[in-house]
């Protein structure tokens, strides 16, 4: 019995493999006779064998993976609630895209940080020079000094990566963590990821209403596509809304922490229309589009503001170190 659940998988990974299943679940082939023809790379192999094994004991691909560590529990809600629904070609599709840009973005920024990783590395070694040349610093020290900041930067940047891939397999269940608060609380990051989990939440909401399901039904399930648990909170609140006799309009406008005027314009024209799914998915398109478009001018941008950074503090330590001050010798 596993102790410790497994990391999620690389953005890369989890795309190729939804991007699979989508295309052979838009052929007919269920998970059964699907998940033998896809491999994923050797480390993470396994979780598709233990999924497969657990399909074949009677689960559903959504409660299996998330068992073997296949799904995070965020995917693993949303591919039960389309599985709900019927069909869950669209949430892979949906998903697979996600992480396909999400994949292309962290590539952007790795290139991009190419540059300024060199210039960290010259911001470490070239402060120092001056007392190296003077004699005031041997060259065990002066190396140590820099080995040991690229060591502690690498191992920030290595825990970073590693505590962020823990949080995304933490139990759908789990209480709010202070991550859920800093996430919200970051500037244009927080905005954006605010964006994402309501976004998401309405695209689960769109795609269990296309497919039949009563609304009191489907908010339960929908809850399943916010990642953050103190928007889950918020968003839990308006089935009681319904269910003292609010319309979903009335019910989101009374919850300013959700409440956008946008969505409301879609809500509204498709309760009113009886298109509320359509009017519901128009508008998760639409926030994907722009959500999309913000996350690759930040990627962008992440590289330049670093660079930046590290220029700046490279200038600042070889003036402190007076390496172009003229010194007045001591004996005059």
């Amino acid at each position: 019995m596993k102790n410790k659940s497994p990391l999620a998988l690389p953005y890369r990974i989890r795309a190729d493999l939804l991007q699979q299943l989508a295309a052979l679940s838009h052929a007919g082939i269920p998970a059964l006779q699907a998940l033998p023809m896809i491999k994923l790379p050797a480390p993470y192999q396994s979780r598709m064998v233990e999924t497969l094994q657990a399909v074949k004991r009677g689960k559903n691909l959504a409660d299996a993976g998330l068992q073997s560590g296949l799904w995070t529990p965020l995917e693993a809600g949303l591919l039960q609630a389309a599985l709900a629904a019927g069909d869950p070609t669209p949430t892979y599709r949906h998903l697979a895209s996600y992480y396909e840009e999400k994949a292309q973005q962290i590539a952007t920024i790795r290139s991009g940080m190419m540059r300024p990783a060199l210039m960290s590395i010259l911001a470490l070694f070239i402060p120092p020079l001056p007392q190296l040349v003077a004699g005031s610093l041997s060259m065990a020290a002066y190396l140590w000094h820099a080995a040991r900041s690229i060591l502690l930067g690498a191992g920030l940047v290595a825990g970073g990566i590693y505590a962020y891939r823990r949080f995304q397999m933490r139990p759908a269940d789990a209480p709010a963590s202070w991550l859920d608060q800093v996430l919200l609380s970051l500037p244009i990051v927080g905005k954006m990821h605010k964006r994402r989990n309501l976004c998401d939440f309405w695209q689960t909401m769109a795609l269990l209403l296309e497919a039949g399901l009563p609304m009191f039904d489907a908010l339960p399930l929908g809850l399943q596509g916010a990642s953050n648990v103190l928007l889950r909170r918020e968003l839990a609140r308006i089935l009681p809304r319904m269910q003292k006799g609010a319309t979903l309009a009335e019910a989101v406008r009374a919850l300013p922490d959700i409440n956008d005027d946008t969505l409301l314009g879609f809500i509204q024209t498709g309760e009113t229309s009886g298109t509320l799914p359509e009017m519901l998915s128009r508008y998760a398109k639409s926030e994907n589009t722009s959500l999309a478009l913000q996350q690759k001018q930040v990627a962008e941008w992440i590289p330049r503001i670093a660079y930046a950074l590290i220029a700046s503090i490279i200038a600042y330590g070889i003036l402190k170190s007076g390496a172009f001050t003229p010194q007045v010798p001591k004996d005059l």
